[in-house]
């Protein structure tokens, strides 16, 4: 085995930037506990908060042009109920004008290595009509409580990493059946770009 050092006991020496503590007397094996994509810098966020979601869905336009992995995804609602659809481009069609661009946020803004250039855009303004009812590939619905004089915030959220091909997706947020009025909370997502 080229470039392997053997110590005098006969086992392989590792480098000291392997382990923690330096040369110190509580070495331990130094080892990331996040994703790759975490330091590299190449995770995104976004908080996307709705407060006044009436009859007519508002809709995120998601496009990601490259291979990516959901990370997180989760819908809060503190008024009224809430249903988050997912769609893939071709399951309907997009109208209006996708014209207001959501923030991305860095989830790592530590400084060792340099920052990432997102290539994902997240707009709204704009509506998708699903081709077909029941198509969408994710659905997570959430209901308020609304008894009189208890406020309480109720969370839905899909659970597992998803690795999914670049591509335009639609997030449509819409009111439950039976709400009356409108409907407030927060959509949080959490994405790595693979480039």
């Amino acid at each position: 085995m080229p470039n392997v050092t053997f110590g005098p006991d006969g086992y392989v020496v590792r480098p000291i930037d392997m382990y923690t503590d330096g040369h110190g007397p509580n070495l331990r094996l130094r080892v990331d506990p996040g994703q790759t994509g975490f330091f590299k810098r190449r995770m995104w966020r976004i908080s996307f908060e709705f407060t006044a979601l009436g009859a007519t869905p508002i809709v995120l336009k998601v496009v990601v042009p490259v291979n990516f992995i959901i990370h997180h995804q989760a819908l809060s609602v503190d008024e009224g109920g809430c249903a988050l659809r997912a769609y893939r481009t071709g399951q309907g069609t997009e109208g209006g004008t996708f014209g207001t661009t959501v923030p991305l946020y860095s989830v790592n803004f530590m400084t060792e290595e340099s920052a990432y250039t997102f290539q994902s855009i997240v707009t709204t303004g704009g509506t998708f009509t699903p081709s077909a009812p029941d198509i969408a590939v994710e659905t997570t619905r959430v209901r308020a409580a609304n008894a009189t004089a208890q406020a309480t915030t109720v969370s839905g959220s899909t659970f597992g990493e998803r690795g999914l091909a670049g591509s335009t997706y639609y997030l449509q947020l819409s009111n439950l059946p039976g709400v009356s009025g409108t409907s407030a909370g927060v959509f949080s997502l959490i994405v790595e770009e693979r480039p």
